[in-house]
């Protein structure tokens, strides 16, 4: 026995050195990859004269670049069907691309390929719209071309001198809209009792839960924004479109007798019917197109050399240079849905986020703080907890300015309300100052399979459990915890936006208002853009010369180095893993009404959260 005590001591020693031995060798290999990449001269990028910027943007437009993740990655190799990753395009990078290429004597025009942008906010292509118009005004031409034109695409190629399309394609302009899923009935069928406590008419984040169809009141609120929305698409669509004389209202949002008509004149033909109507100026494909690139080039003297958007970009200087300036303004970004706790980019946690807003604090050179928010709310308990430290910012003379992105409502106002001034874009989904807290108990669907829930407990408070009815009397202690934390919410934006308790009521009530609405009640200050704020910020601390300093979640060099290796090999893993595109947006649409449900933390329950903002 003592022998074989012995041997397996033996056997595990060698297996604990195999498994050392490996465990370096790898180490070794990775870092010998690592060291002979960092000594590979990186190739030199060449501009040469008369160039194209080819700004193809094969992804999504952010607000903020997601840091490379590979168990994020995976997950998105095994839900999507694309063989390519989806790339992130910053949109202050883009924008500064545009402007730089205005002023580069070497770039002569833009061809913007749009095949395949898959997702862009309606703010970010209004703004680089306009960077586009601008540069156009140098005299440059910009050409827009797809295979096929989705509704936030076309939005970006109106602002084109000329746009192309594939014979084969079409332009599919549906407008906005607001469609949600409703489980009353299922949850009835279930018996599951969904217990809502809320406050605003118009707070309907609930109403799925508890009705089988959109209450009137909210379809009123949602089909007067989604309207104004919609009538600012076909406006600056007419307007980039002037030089056609066939473009109208009706052509970018006919009835469906007038698209049966027209469609019916071009023989069925939906390309041929985009041209008619004025939508587009030329069908050809993009082989033709390119042909008659490089035949008008060769008719100048030179040859057609196209430069790759990222290739164009790497080139230039980084987005916000240090220039030696004492004084600083913070820029500090926030998107996604507010969480309580440390949360990564792609969300806003209450802890996390407030860390970054302490490191402004407590650096002497920053004079003012830009905090660029893009979220629909989340945990009322992590709103208050940054907008706390954003008074401790102004209690220390540090100037505070909120520029909204294409959304900023329910927490994102909580947060907003105390800075030093506001600025939202006029299509800015803001407002939606309510608030809401719900829970299910399924004593009812248990007592049918014969199970009960019994016992004792030394308060009456101990009786609230899901498997358990709720007691009358506790629901309306929880109701009441929701009325003080609306009238919390009704004061926080009170005392920031120097308005009285009732004038914030009449806005209030959970309804959803664009940018241009806000400014017009008193929600916001300005209208414009990011550049727009920090000049904002800059005048608000009186600084005539400053550097911006962006201030990010550091990523610990492990970890960038873990995500950047194994990231590529996530596309190999998922690819044998994906889901039915079908079965994915089913998923998908029940998952983002569950979020109440399966990922919001807040500790007391309240919610400051809008889900209508969140259009498509």
């Amino acid at each position: 026995m003592k022998l074989l005590f012995s041997w397996l001591k033996s056997l595990a020693k060698l297996i604990n050195l195999t498994r050392l031995f490996i465990i370096n060798a790898v180490f070794v290999v990775l870092l010998i990859i690592v060291v002979a990449a960092l000594n590979v001269d990186e190739q030199t990028i060449q501009i040469s004269d008369n160039s194209t910027l080819h700004l193809n943007l094969n992804g999504v437009i952010v607000e903020q670049k997601n840091p490379v993740n590979f168990a994020a990655e995976l997950s998105s190799q095994m839900l999507s069907g694309e063989q390519q990753q989806i790339k992130e395009y910053q949109v202050d990078e883009v924008i500064q691309t545009i402007r730089h290429a205005q002023n580069d004597p070497k770039i002569n025009d833009i061809l913007l390929e749009l095949n395949n942008l898959s997702g862009a906010g309606i703010n970010h292509l209004t703004d680089i719209g306009k960077a586009l118009n601008d540069f156009k005004s140098s005299g440059k031409k910009v050409t827009a071309v797809s295979d096929n034109y989705s509704q936030a695409q076309y939005l970006l190629a109106s602002y084109a001198d000329q746009i192309y399309l594939n014979p084969q394609g079409m332009v599919l302009l549906q407008g906005y809209s607001v469609y949600r899923l409703y489980f009353k009935e299922a949850l009835d069928n279930l018996l599951i009792t969904p217990h809502v406590f809320k406050v605003g008419t118009y707070k309907s984040f609930v109403e799925p839960f508890t009705d089988n169809q959109m209450s009137k009141a909210s379809k009123l609120a949602n089909k007067h924004w989604l309207n104004q929305l919609w009538k600012d698409y076909i406006d600056t669509v007419v307007t980039q479109r002037e030089h056609s004389s066939l473009i109208s209202a009706q052509s970018v949002s006919p009835s469906l007798k007038e698209l049966k008509s027209a469609l019916k004149k071009a023989g069925g033909d939906a390309a041929l019917y985009a041209q008619q109507a004025g939508l587009v100026d030329h069908l050809n494909n993009r082989f033709e197109i390119i042909k008659k690139m490089q035949d008008n080039a060769g008719l100048s003297g030179y040859e057609l050399n196209l430069v790759d958007y990222s290739n164009y970009q790497s080139t230039l200087p980084k987005l916000y240079t240090a220039k030696g300036n004492r004084d600083q303004i913070a820029l500090i970004h926030g998107s996604g849905e507010i969480l309580a706790g440390s949360q990564e980019i792609g969300a806003i946690g209450g802890v996390s986020f407030s860390k970054l807003l302490d490191k402004a604090l407590h650096n002497k050179n920053i004079k003012a703080v830009v905090i660029r928010l893009d979220t629909p709310g989340g945990s009322a308990f992590a709103s208050e907890k940054i907008r706390q430290q954003v008074l401790a910012l102004k209690q220390a003379g540090k100037k505070v300015v909120v520029s909204m992105g294409s959304v900023t409502a329910s927490g994102g106002y909580w947060i907003a309300s105390a800075a030093d001034s506001i600025v939202a874009s006029p299509t800015t989904l803001t407002g939606s100052i309510g608030i809401f807290g719900m829970f299910a108990s399924a004593d009812k669907a248990l007592n049918k399979f014969g199970i009960y829930n019994d016992g004792v407990g030394t308060t009456e408070l101990s009786t609230l459990n899901p498997t358990r009815a709720l007691n009358p009397e506790l629901g309306e202690i929880i109701q009441m915890g929701i009325e003080h934390g609306y009238q919390q919410f009704l004061t926080v934006v009170s005392e920031g936006r120097g308005m009285t308790l009732a004038e914030v009521d009449k806005v209030a009530q959970g309804r959803v208002w664009t940018g241009s609405d806000a400014q017009t009640l008193g929600l916001v200050d300005k209208i414009g853009g990011l550049q727009d704020a920090i000049q904002e910020a800059g005048v608000l601390a009186d600084l005539q010369q400053y550097d911006i300093k962006v201030i990010t979640p550091a990523v610990s060099a492990k970890q960038q180095f873990i995500n950047e290796m194994f990231s590529s090999n996530a596309q190999l893993l998922g690819k044998s893993l994906q889901l039915n595109p079908a079965v994915l947006q089913t998923l998908n649409s029940l998952k983002s009404q569950a979020a109440v449900l399966t990922k919001f933390n807040d500790p007391q329950g309240r919610y400051a959260y809008c889900p209508m903002c969140i259009i498509k």
